[in-house]
């Protein structure tokens, strides 16, 4: 009979500082800031999957979990899906003018090189776990999703400040 099985993983370079802003409903949005964020993924598989002991490669698992931090640490985050939000280049930079209905219109230019557009409406924890997970199971080799069943991924952009979202995987 196949036992359920979970590998978590969270190991400490599963951490990145971002900045970001988020926009609310009621026509306002925080001042740009940032946040020290960390990230912790759970694979579900059950034992019938195991392969001389091993259900998933830990190393591949955390090596894909780094690079996916590194490509945010140290950037601002910007959605690049936003009706508030026009997005332009100019040379190397990145040009964005937030339009907000409670607010005066804010310019930014930043360096291409500093900024990382992610595909949303909006930079909010919920949005990045969801971008994040499903960034994951794209990135995951096809060894690891085909004896995957869910992936959970939990997004904390400090203590007590954390969302978590997951996906079941059709195998």
């Amino acid at each position: 009979m196949a036992t359920p099985m979970r590998v978590r993983i969270f190991k400490q370079h599963q951490r990145f500082s971002s900045a970001h802003f988020t926009m609310y409903t009621d026509g306002t949005s925080e001042r740009m800031h940032g946040h020290n964020y960390t990230m912790e993924a759970s694979f579900h598989s059950t034992s019938e999957h195991l392969n001389t002991g091993i259900l998933v490669p830990f190393d591949v698992l955390k090596t894909t979990l780094k690079k996916m931090c590194d490509r945010l640490h140290e950037r601002v985050l910007m959605p690049s899906k936003s009706p508030y939000l026009t997005v332009a280049e100019n040379g190397d930079n990145y040009e964005f003018t937030l339009n907000m209905e409670k607010m005066p219109r804010k310019f930014y230019s930043i360096p291409k090189e500093d900024v990382v557009l992610l595909p949303c409406d909006n930079v909010s924890c919920e949005n990045m776990a969801y971008t994040t997970l499903h960034q994951l199971i794209d990135e995951l080799p096809e060894s690891i999703r085909k004896v995957t069943t869910k992936i959970s991924l939990t997004m904390s952009e400090g203590p007590g400040s954390e969302v978590s979202v997951e996906a079941s995987l059709d195998n």
